[in-house]
């Protein structure tokens, strides 16, 4: 069958919604915008009703409101629909699994993807509250579940939202389902075809049933028995800690003081003004631990509870950040480099350098610091870089399952995603605080140990600069920029001090200069660009899955020798001023600069 939306034309996408199955405000608005659009006029307005949104690394996502390009009742259960379509191939009698955050239309959107699986007969398990997203995917494995689904837009503003959508691992859909799931959907032009089925129905009712209890502590259970819970720690030293922590109006609230509290950490402190779900995130500008503005009221609360640490995650709390006591009594943030190192490093000397016979696998993202790559190799773990999008270190955990002389041991990426246990496949932040407050206690110095990893791995310095280009002459620069890179022959030039030794291009894999194809090995086609420079350094370029955004990564290892603390102090400032002038001279390649 022919992808039914690629041949609509965009008056045909505005046209749709001015008759049935929508109501007759929403047709109201369709004519106005079609009148506009025929009179030649263009506005986000009118992008909402004629470009549809697309399935990036997480899914649908988009602002709320009317029309094929944004999230609405409708197109979300056109994307329940393809992807129940899909589940029903997979099984005589599927389950899935549903969850969400606490944004707006959240657990509505939740129940029409409920309601449009119970209306083809699947059964469902949807969490009665407001749910982490590394639950749900623990969740599916849990219940033996075909898949499925989050409502959640992540770290973005208020006005957007999400659905994303798992398998039976428990990862997000990776090549070839998603394509057969995208197909799917895009066959899917009559908006009848949707049955929203209200949660009153006899239907509704039959099929769908709450998520127990007992998968929360199911799921404690594991973490205690796992790897990353040192039973040769006592108690009394983890009561010592004092831990601030905040949802960011998210989530993580109560799942994660439970879980602190059951293992040890009983001085956990949430912040008052952020610890309650809220869609509306009233006191940041973007829920995300990734931003200093989102942690304030956290250090705040941290220095007035003399707190050693505190904690972040945002809505859906997969991701995670960090603020640790220094020295001088203030909070030093780590970035996403630095908190997956401190984790990949603390694993890899705890497993590594030949003590086991199993082989252990270390995942990372091809943007995230290739510090962890040197960490592996001079412990004896194997690594793979994968394409970003933590459902690829998913697809490689899969890989492993069954095999009882390789094991998974940590996984990360650099915005602030890290997985250290093998029972979730998406990133984690519940089982990841727990990591990093068990290396706390055992070090008791994390930013020493930061040190130490520098001085015995290399000391790197990594950077991510994010332009924002909205509407279709943005997704038409974004493009162009990367077709530049592609056309110019770079081996051999100069960025900065550095030369260039390497090109790879993970769309069309190729490869030149020292780069070989078989990094390209395993992977899907990817519109990525990196390059190689001297002196382990590499700049990355791709355009954002979720966001009218391109965003160029650098990892930069330092030239000079960093022997003693007081010489890492020195080199920072000179890695972050070449990384500083090294990324403004490959935005001028890219012609990004105009």
């Amino acid at each position: 069958m022919k992808n039914q939306t690629a041949i609509l034309s965009k008056e045909d996408f505005i046209n749709a919604w001015t008759k049935p199955p929508f109501s007759p405000e929403v047709q109201s608005e369709a004519k106005s915008i079609l009148s506009e659009f025929r009179s030649g006029k263009s506005s986000p307005e009118i992008e909402g009703y004629t470009i549809p949104l697309e399935f990036g690394t997480g899914g649908i996502r988009g602002v709320i409101g009317n029309g094929i390009g944004k999230m609405n009742d409708f197109t979300v259960g056109r994307a329940a629909l393809g992807f129940c379509r899909y589940i029903l191939t997979t099984s005589k009698k599927p389950l899935i699994v549903i969850a969400c955050d606490s944004r707006r239309k959240s657990r509505e959107f939740s129940e029409v993807t409920a309601g449009i699986a119970a209306s083809m007969g699947i059964r469902v398990k949807i969490f009665k509250e407001v749910c982490p997203t590394p639950l749900l995917s623990f969740a599916i494995r849990h219940y033996k579940a075909q898949g499925g689904v989050v409502i959640t837009a992540s770290h973005n503003p208020p006005e957007y939202n999400g659905f994303k959508a798992y398998l039976s691992d428990g990862g997000q859909l990776v090549p070839p389902a998603d394509g057969k799931i995208i197909g799917l959907i895009d066959r899917i032009s009559n908006w009848n075809e949707i049955n929203l089925t209200p949660k009153t129905s006899a239907l509704y009712k039959n099929h769908v049933s709450f998520v127990e209890n007992s998968v929360f502590e199911d799921y404690k259970k594991k973490v205690f028995n796992s790897p990353i819970y040192n039973k040769k720690i006592q108690n009394k030293e983890r009561a010592k800690l004092r831990i601030v922590y905040s949802p960011l109006h998210g989530t993580g609230g109560v799942y994660m003081k439970n879980l602190l509290n059951a293992l040890g950490y009983k001085h956990v402190i949430l912040v008052k003004e952020q610890e309650k779900p809220n869609g509306e995130f009233p006191t940041v500008k973007y829920p995300n631990p990734e931003e200093r503005e989102a942690l304030v009221l956290s250090e705040a609360c941290a220095r007035a509870n003399n707190a050693d640490i505190f904690i972040a995650t945002d809505p859906d709390a997969d991701r995670v950040g960090f603020g640790i006591r220094n020295s001088s009594g203030g909070y030093s943030l780590l970035n996403g480099n630095q908190a997956g190192s401190i984790m990949a490093a603390y694993l890899c000397e705890k497993f590594g350098g030949g003590k086991s016979k199993t082989e252990h696998f270390l995942f990372k993202t091809i943007v995230t610091t290739d510090l962890q790559e040197s960490i592996a190799k001079k412990n004896r773990i194997k690594m793979k870089n994968v394409l970003t999008g933590f459902k690829y270190i998913a697809e490689e955990m899969k890989k492993l399952d069954g095999n009882k002389t390789k094991k998974f041991l940590f996984g990360g990426e650099e915005s602030y995603g890290y997985l250290p246990v093998d029972f979730v496949r998406d990133k984690d932040s519940l089982s990841s605080a727990l990591l990093l407050l068990e290396i706390l206690t055992d070090k008791k110095d994390i930013l020493g140990y930061l040190n130490a990893i520098y001085l015995k791995y290399g000391f790197y310095m990594e950077s991510l600069k994010s332009l924002t280009f909205k509407g279709e002459a943005g997704k038409a620069k974004i493009k162009q920029s990367l077709e530049n890179l592609r056309k110019e022959n770079l081996i051999g030039k100069n960025i900065g001090k550095r030369k260039i030794i390497s090109f790879m291009d993970y769309k069309n894999k190729n490869a030149t200069g020292v780069a070989k194809k078989s990094v390209f090995s395993g992977l899907p086609a990817s519109d990525v660009i990196q390059i190689g420079l001297t002196g382990n350094a590499k700049l990355t370029i791709r355009p954002s899955g979720t966001e009218p955004k391109v965003k160029i990564y650098s990892s930069f290892m330092s030239e000079e020798k960093s022997k003693t603390n007081e010489d890492i102090d020195k080199n920072r400032e000179l890695l972050l001023d070449e990384i500083k002038q090294s990324e403004a001279e490959f935005m001028q390649l890219a012609g990004l600069n105009d």
